[in-house]
């Protein structure tokens, strides 16, 4: 499975005992009946591979705490730790269609009112005091703001995100 076709749910952030249980932090506390996920992709070398699950279970808001199937002990969990945490796309729960959250924003493209498309959303990132908007084109990756000042308009018809971001921030990136 491809990265534009998954969202990101969270990441491996800590070891849960010596048996290979893990907590991954699910970044928007997305809510999930964890009794009906059969796996989740983890980011292993640029590429999503599928690890199965034991059981899993929410422990607090926003931490879930799972038990793979091939992660025995902590010498193998280790290997998933700080590791990105994806789904499927298909699997995030519905919502109001004319309502537009972060997830649904992944895979838009950018287009800037001067300098034409920018390339397409790849992560949005909330866990920072501003919420940053990752764009990817050609290899090449580069973040702005979430801010009225920078996005002008948002085309979930068309999957569009028109911006106004000035040159110099994105000769930053």
């Amino acid at each position: 499975m491809q990265k534009k076709d998954c969202f990101l749910f969270g990441t491996v952030f800590k070891l849960h005992g010596y048996k290979g249980d893990v907590n991954i932090y699910n970044d928007d506390d997305i809510p999930f009946d964890f009794s009906t996920l059969d796996y989740f992709l983890i980011e292993l070398n640029n590429e999503l591979v599928p690890h199965f699950i034991e059981h899993a279970r929410k422990t607090k808001a926003n931490v879930v705490l799972v038990k793979f199937e091939d992660t025995n002990n902590e010498t193998t969990a280790k290997k998933i730790l700080k590791q990105k945490v994806y789904l499927p796309k298909e699997w995030l729960p519905k919502t109001d269609a004319t309502e537009i959250t972060e997830k649904t924003l992944i895979g838009y493209s950018v287009v800037d009112i001067h300098f034409g498309e920018l390339g397409e959303i790849t992560y949005i990132n909330s866990q920072t005091s501003q919420q940053l908007i990752y764009v990817e084109k050609d290899g090449t990756e580069f973040c702005f703001p979430m801010h009225e000042k920078f996005v002008k308009g948002i085309d979930p018809k068309e999957g569009i995100m028109q911006v106004e971001i000035p040159e110099e921030l994105l000769d930053l990136n």
